[in-house]
Parts: structure tokens; sequence; C-alpha cells
């Protein structure tokens, strides 16, 4: 891939949040001109009460549309944001005090290495000292015994060293852990919202493919100037936008309580 397809493909990721609705799958309604055009020929041959109701559903879908493309790029907006922020948190709570436990594993590695030669001197010397006994060797025994003697209480020292270091990493641990699972127990709060926009998703595709369909009626019911079809086609369109603002309004709502959720876990991860 060229840097120039590159470019474009990076551009429009970042553009995606801000593609209209029909982008999506929604409903491809616009009131162009020569829709309205069409719409008017049609009323022009409707009596005066149907002519009236007609421009006024035809007035009244125009803002629906509006509000609902509003709507949309809202929840859009909501969502591209929480994305960020769940990726960012997510990534934070993977390194909640790690480099804390990271440092004192490292020390405790060290510690051991550091010691190690004064472990293995002290074995070597118990293992003369077994051998000795063997050989009933007691001058040689007690030499050895002294040197033990005093080498014991530098392996003492050690040993404790190691166990102090281990405790201090076993607490990091465990404070790590806590830590955690207290942040994500906060995030699973989501989980809700989440649920709710799930299902008002699917009452909006639903919708969707309904509008769909009845647009569809109506710019057949304009070309063919049948006014009876018109008014039912805007009536039904009307309905769909007024159920679509429910459901969205919903998803709003929901995002915007994960976005709450979202930024009490930040909290948490900041004290």
């Amino acid at each position: 891939m060229n840097l120039k397809a590159i470019i474009t493909l990076a551009v429009s990721l970042l553009l995606l949040p801000l593609l209209p609705a029909a982008a999506f799958g929604a409903p491809a309604i616009e009131f162009t001109p020569s829709v309205k055009t069409a719409f008017d020929l049609t009323t022009a041959k409707a009596e005066g009460s149907a002519r009236t109701k007609m421009n006024s559903l035809y007035s009244e879908l125009s803002v629906l549309k509006l509000q609902d493309d509003n709507r949309e790029s809202n929840i859009r907006s909501l969502h591209y944001n929480n994305e960020q922020s769940l990726a960012t948190i997510r990534q934070q709570i993977k390194e909640i005090d790690l480099t804390t436990v990271s440092r004192l594993e490292g020390e405790t590695a060290k510690l051991k290495q550091r010691y190690q030669p004064l472990f293995d001197q002290y074995s070597a010397l118990n293992n003369r000292i077994a051998l000795a006994k063997k050989l009933k060797d007691k001058d040689l025994n007690a030499v050895l015994k002294t040197q033990a003697d005093v080498m014991k209480i530098a392996v003492q020292i050690a040993r404790q060293d190691i166990r102090t270091k281990e405790t201090q990493l076993r607490a990091a641990k465990d404070a790590r852990t806590k830590k955690t699972a207290a942040v994500r127990k906060t995030l699973s709060g989501i989980d809700s919202p989440q649920s709710t926009i799930k299902a008002q998703k699917s009452v909006v595709s639903a919708l969707n493919k309904r509008l769909t369909a009845d647009w569809s009626d109506f710019k057949a019911a304009i070309r063919k100037q049948n006014a009876s079809l018109t008014s039912q086609s805007l009536s039904s369109m009307a309905s769909q936008y007024r159920q679509l603002a429910d459901a969205k309004q919903k998803i709003i709502e929901s995002e915007q309580k994960v976005a709450a959720v979202i930024a009490a876990a930040k909290s948490q991860l900041a004290s």
C-alpha cells in the first residue's frame, strides 16, 4: 500500500464517526428539490383539507429527519469517545502498579543471585562437615564447624533479607490485584447500559427497514401523483421517526451512563 493510500485510509477512519447515518444502513431519505417538486404536484391535486394535512406532514417529517440526524450524530460521537476511553482505561488497568511489581521482582531476583554464592559455599561446607564426621577426623570437623557457625550468621541474614524482599513483592502483587479488581468492578457498570444500547439498536434497525419501505412507497406515490398513498406514506414515516426518536434517546442516555461509569473508573485509577 503506497503512502497516499495509507493517508487516505487514515483520514477515512478519523472521519468515520462523522459520516451521515445513511452510510451505516439507515434509510437514504433526502428531501431533494426534485422530491419537493413531485410532492407539490401531488398535493395540488388534493382537496383543501387533505392538501393542508399533507403539507403539514411533509414539514413535520423534514423536522423529524433533521432531529434524527442530529441524534445519530450525537450517538456516534458519544460511542466513539466511549470506545476510545474504554481502550485507554483497559490498558491503564493492566498497568496498575506494574512498575512497582516489576521493580520488586527485579530486586528480588538480583538479591537471590547476589547471595547464591554464599549459599553454595555454606552448602559445600556442610557437606565437608558430614564427610569429616564419616572419617572421624575430630580436628578437621572442629575447624569446619567453627567456619560453619560463622558463616551461618551471614546465611541467616541473607535469607532474612530475601524473605523481607519477597514479602514486599507479595504485598505489592496483592495490592495490585485488589486495585485491579476494584476498578474492573466499577467498569462492569457499563454492562447494563450496553445491553440497553444493543436492544435499542435492534429496534432502530427494524424501524429503519420500515422507513426504507415507506420512503419507497412515498416516492412511488408522488411519481403517480396519488395523494391518498402519499398521505399514508407520510403518516407512516412520521410515526417511524417518532419511535426512532424514543429509541435513539435511550441509546444516547445509555452512552452517557457508560461515559459516567468510565469517568468513575478513571477517578479510582487516579486515587
